[in-house]
């Protein structure tokens, strides 16, 4: 039998983080936490960074990259990446792999599928992991769910999704008009909405969880975003657990096998 586990960091615009882990494989996705914040969160997971053999980046935006070089030169972990966005964060004397959309790559046992998603940065990604018949989907930091992002999150036992915004809180919020208008565009975020058209679209009887993610700290609330998405999945008539990643702060460890 295969297992993943996946335990998520960190989350949010302070900083995000996934830990994937499984046949004898731990890989982050991202590293948008500080190199100490990574070690102390690692071993709350009961991982140590030397046991890390990789980090992937979606893409190059600060709050998914900012620990990257220190942790990886720290421990000696090679960074993988889309060339957009290796060439894009400050990498230097460290070992690099480009990857390319739809194109598996592997680390250890533990298989990748990386494909294209909308979202203001060079060349960004949304990843699939599997191990053996074990699928997680990880898709954040994308402003709309294309029929591309749908498929690759079909079939996930295990979905951790965008719900960025409220779309209420962010009308009514402090943020200027430019930004609105960014976080809302195609390139953007996803908002609840979204979250729930894309977890009730790509969820089926064999999907048992979906953990929210990167959820704002100034326009959305967990009670908002878990409220919206369990009550499209009802809809639909499939009934995964809905968890949600609050900002800032780890969850996990999500187990699927």
């Amino acid at each position: 039998m295969h297992e993943i586990s996946v335990a998520v960091l960190s989350s949010g615009s302070i900083g995000n983080s996934i830990l994937v882990s499984g046949s004898g494989s731990n890989v982050l996705v991202d590293a948008g936490i500080s190199c100490r914040d990574l070690e102390r969160r690692l071993s709350s997971f009961g991982v140590q960074p030397t046991q890390i053999e990789a980090v992937v980046l979606t893409h190059e935006h600060t709050d998914h990259v900012r620990g990257a070089r220190r942790f990886c030169t720290q421990y000696r972990v090679p960074v993988l990446g889309t060339r957009g966005t290796l060439a894009l964060v400050t990498l230097n004397g460290l070992e690099t792999r480009n990857i390319t959309p739809k194109e598996p790559f592997s680390v250890g046992r533990l298989g990748f599928t990386p494909f294209k998603v909308r979202h203001l940065a060079a060349d960004p990604i949304a990843l699939t992991v599997s191990s053996g018949t074990a699928k997680v989907g990880i898709a954040s930091d994308l402003g709309s769910v294309t029929p591309l992002v749908t498929k690759h999150m079909t079939d996930c036992g295990l979905m951790l999704v965008e719900a960025n915004y409220d779309d209420d809180m962010l009308t009514a919020g402090n943020y200027p008009d430019f930004l609105k208008k960014a976080i809302r565009s195609d390139h953007g975020h996803l908002s609840n909405r979204d979250a729930a058209i894309l977890s009730s679209k790509a969820a089926d009887d064999r999907t048992k969880k979906v953990v929210l993610i990167h959820l704002s700290r100034e326009n959305n609330t967990p009670e908002k975003a878990r409220l919206v998405v369990e009550t499209s999945l009802e809809a639909r008539g499939v009934k995964p657990s809905v968890e949600v990643s609050e900002h800032g702060c780890s969850s996990g460890p999500h187990r699927l096998s």
